[in-house]
């Protein structure tokens, strides 16, 4: 199983790492990728780090983290699709299972991913979701079979915590909320 998870300027760091916990804990093969290879990125924070790979289209699941939507930042998922750099990229991606967190699924929406689909995103930016042609569900965490997407900042973690689940199983997600001091949420459709 290897997950990549998108990384960019300006992604927010609980964004990106609260799954990223999560998934390495659970035994995943998990890696930091950037549009053109290894690279150094600096968060929404200013926390700096390397990827560990160029974007592959075909990992097994493709996380794809938010940050900067509301503040319209040029260093953020807002101001990667004004580029439109990874749009190309992201309409080409063929995981198994496509996992938006936060205003990661604004990036989604805007590559049509997203359109007719059930998903959520920061409060601050669904109605622009809305506006894409998706069914926003105000929920935490909304599974749609082969997307699952989280509403804003730390629900990054009860979605990875579902995919855990998902993959690998309940007792092995719960063991991790537990070592993490972290209450569960699990989506309403299970």
């Amino acid at each position: 199983m290897r997950i990549d998870i998108v990384t960019f300027p300006g992604v927010d760091d609980l964004d990106l790492t609260g799954p990223l916990r999560v998934l390495r804990g659970a035994g995943f093969t998990v890696r930091l990728v950037g549009r053109t290879g290894r690279g150094l990125v600096t968060t929404s924070s200013g926390l700096r780090f390397e990827t560990d790979a160029a974007f592959d289209p075909g990992p097994d699941v493709l996380v794809v983290p938010g940050g900067g939507w509301g503040a319209r930042a040029e260093a953020g998922a807002w101001g990667e699709v004004q580029r439109g750099d990874w749009i190309p990229l992201l309409k080409r991606a063929a995981p198994e299972l496509l996992v938006g967190v936060c205003t990661g699924t604004m990036l989604l929406a805007h590559a049509g991913l997203l359109t007719g689909r059930r998903a959520n995103t920061h409060h601050s930016a669904t109605a622009e979701l809305a506006e894409l042609g998706v069914e926003v569900v105000p929920d935490r965490v909304v599974d749609d079979g082969d997307l699952v997407t989280g509403g804003g900042v730390t629900s990054g973690i009860d979605v990875a915590l579902w995919l855990v689940e998902r993959i690998a199983g309940r007792e092995l997600a719960d063991g991790l909320a537990t070592g993490l001091e972290y209450p569960r949420y699990r989506p309403k459709t299970t």
